[in-house]
């Protein structure tokens, strides 16, 4: 695909993307006015980036990404417990505005890797000045620990070119574990966090707190002092024995989370660093190859897209800040001509 059609392409995804996460916001706005608990904690989207099309496409052998790539458009929905997961599900069933495609779902049976989700892939009509059409769009539906897992496998996956190091997947399967053991320890006490964050929900629409401290903590132990936070609420300061020998469960099974990630930190961080180099660059080469067809250098701008193409980007970025090198000293030569 020639670059200079991408943001025409990209635009009904864009648009659906920003659609899709007011609605589900909404809908969370919707549960919390009338006084009820949300299944839905918070709601993220995107478009998948050009590179990222261009580098599946190319391992998939995708010959129409429009008809073929279900993923363009993603939205990821956050929810407490797993329970959730499957509401969310029956809400997105019974909406109008969209129709389900099909169903994947990894809670029941979860990926080798540890892997747990929830995906549902759906059509969803787009209207624009140009008309409508329907377009594909993947929903993701996760608990905050499942979403933690996944983001650190995201970065390894893209560091080793998807083929994770043993020592390292195994780390990644107890991390898993760990996360998913975590979701049922809640799980147990799930009916007693609902009421107690409807009642602090309620309050705290009236009453405002203003924090005088600063805290520091990782993703899994916020998860659990938020829960802790509520429950405290609810039963002014003296929670149940056995609601509290569940929370110190759940808190272990954070701490174990937070213990495998740890093991393996370094490469977590090396392979997140990567990840956004890689990205800014081949967005800037692809940025410099549009600027070439803006000042009519057409044949050129393909001739650089179609190298671009070969460049396996999942791997080394040497080839592709070289191109970038030669793209930058091209525009260079068109200015001084255009100065003179």
């Amino acid at each position: 695909m020639e670059y200079e059609k991408w943001d025409e392409v990209l635009a009904p995804y864009n648009n659906a993307v920003e659609e899709l996460k007011v609605k589900f916001k909404n809908i969370r706005k919707e549960f919390l006015t009338k006084g009820e608990y949300s299944p839905i904690e918070f709601v993220t989207g995107r478009t998948k980036k050009i590179a990222s099309i261009v580098s599946k496409a190319k391992r998939l052998n995708i010959q129409d990404i429009e008809a073929e790539m279900e993923d363009i458009a993603g939205i990821r929905i956050m929810c407490q417990f797993v329970e959730d997961i499957y509401n969310i599900v029956n809400l997105i069933k019974s909406r109008s505005d969209m129709s389900i495609v099909y169903e994947k779902d990894y809670i029941k049976n979860f990926k080798d890797s540890g892997y747990r989700s929830y995906h549902v892939i759906i059509k969803y009509p787009i209207h624009s000045i140009a008309g409508s059409k329907e377009i594909l769009c993947e929903i993701q539906i996760r608990t905050l620990a499942m979403n933690f897992w996944a983001t650190i496998e995201h970065s390894l996956k893209y560091k080793y070119e998807h083929y994770i190091p043993e020592t390292l997947a195994v780390r990644l399967r107890r991390a898993a574990d760990a996360a998913f053991l975590l979701d049922q320890e809640m799980s147990e006490i799930r009916e007693e966090i609902m009421k107690a964050q409807v009642m602090y929900q309620s309050k705290s629409l009236t009453i405002r707190e203003v924090l005088s401290e600063i805290q520091i903590r990782t993703l899994a132990m916020n998860f659990w002092a938020t829960i802790e936070h509520s429950l405290k609420y609810k039963y002014e300061h003296y929670i149940p024995e056995n609601v509290a020998l569940r929370l110190r469960k759940a808190a272990d099974a954070a701490f174990l989370l937070d213990e495998e990630m740890s093991e393996i930190r370094e490469d977590i961080m090396k392979a997140q660093v990567m990840y956004q180099v890689k990205s800014v660059t081949l967005r800037d080469v692809l940025d410099k190859i549009q600027e070439l067809y803006n000042v009519g250098e057409t044949h050129k701008a393909i001739k650089y897209q179609r190298r671009l193409d070969k460049i396996d980007n999942e791997r080394d970025i040497t080839e592709i800040l070289q191109l970038k090198k030669e793209i930058d000293s091209l525009l260079q030569e068109y200015k001084n001509k255009v100065d003179d």
